[in-house]
């Protein structure tokens, strides 16, 4: 077999070079994989623009990319075979602790909200990667390559609509506009929500959505009258609100949203540590803030179950597949938000 492949490396704050490198070698217990699909995460954005993974040491010829899927071509010592089709789910929980044993591997001591696959070692944006075989889920035939790219962001949607106070005929505000805000709304939709809003700042990222027709409304959060338009939108205010970007100025819109005696669900990251809010606003309404982090490992399995049973099709929400060759300018355009840009997924 060849000893080298193809990998889209981070060499440089918001520099990608597509080199020659050396093919991963197996440890016990990893599987190899020829890679099919890789969705390009705003979580690489963050990392391209810094240049350097969340690794406390630096690893040579570091590529990214967690949201992806291949064929298996060495097995190695697991119970899968050459040519089964496979996803990894990047959460390299250790199987242990506490929060393992009882079922919330999304929460797991050793994970610490960054031991990810792709982030603290290397990714998938390669011809090939290897990983260790316990990650790995074999994917179901009506489970597409370009689908299997969008497990990730919609497992992060799932988690959080599942675990809200969502019920039916329930008012929901979605409060950001990208895939995982969109994919919370489209699910949130599928869940019951009899009037689904979005809170977005522009149109950029808008065409899929209107395209779909999930969304019942949309209002401009950047308005200096945004909390009248929300309530002119839903009188009385949301029952639930998904909070999608991790900005000051989101979770405000949150707070002016929603209903006394709601639920704001926080999914969106936040670059920095803390973030101000008006806790007599929480209090004094009875507000509910929960946060929503990943999955757990079992419904990580529902969603591949959601997507190959056809209750969802990803694929709808995809604007971009492009080569390795193209992860650098499909960074630039994510990091800009160029206008028709929501989803890419690299096919090496």
């Amino acid at each position: 077999m060849q000893k080298t492949m193809k990998a889209a490396v981070l060499v440089g704050p918001e520099k990608i070079e597509v080199k020659e490198v050396a093919l991963p070698e197996l440890a016990p217990g990893m599987i190899l994989i020829r890679v099919s699909a890789c969705g390009v995460c705003g979580s690489d954005v963050h990392m391209w623009k810094a240049g350097a993974g969340w690794s406390d040491e630096p690893i040579p010829d570091f590529r990214m990319g967690h949201e992806f899927c291949g064929v298996v071509v060495d097995p190695g010592d697991s119970d899968f075979a050459v040519g089964d089709r496979v996803t990894f789910w990047a959460n390299m929980y250790c199987g242990r602790c506490d929060m393992c044993l009882a079922g919330q591997e999304h929460l797991c001591r050793e994970v610490g909200g960054k031991n990810y696959i792709g982030f603290v070692c290397n990714g998938a944006y390669a011809e090939y990667f290897a990983g260790p075989a316990r990650y790995a889920y074999k994917l179901p035939d009506t489970v597409s390559d370009v689908a299997a790219a969008l497990i990730d962001p919609l497992m992060v949607a799932y988690h959080a609509v599942k675990h809200s106070s969502l019920r039916l005929h329930g008012r929901v505000l979605v409060v950001g506009s990208g895939i995982i805000a969109q994919l919370m709304g489209h699910l949130a939709k599928k869940a019951g929500a009899s009037f689904l809003a979005m809170s977005k700042i522009n149109d950029n990222q808008l065409g899929k959505a209107r395209e779909l027709g999930d969304f019942d409304s949309y209002i401009d959060g950047g308005a200096p009258d945004r909390a009248a338009r929300y309530r002119e939108a839903c009188p009385g205010g949301f029952d639930v609100v998904f909070e999608a970007v991790g900005r000051p100025e989101s979770l405000a819109a949150c707070l002016e949203a929603v209903r006394p005696g709601g639920e704001i669900v926080a999914v969106g990251n936040s670059v920095t540590p803390e973030i101000p809010f008006s806790l007599n606003s929480l209090v004094l309404n009875e507000v509910r803030l929960s946060g929503s982090v990943s999955c757990t490992r079992r419904e990580f399995e529902e969603t591949i179950d959601l997507i190959a049973t056809g209750f969802v099709k990803p694929e709808r929400f995809v604007t971009d597949v492009i080569g390795l060759d193209g992860l650098q300018e499909a960074l630039q355009k994510q990091e800009k938000s160029v206008p028709g840009l929501l989803k890419s997924v690299v096919r090496p």
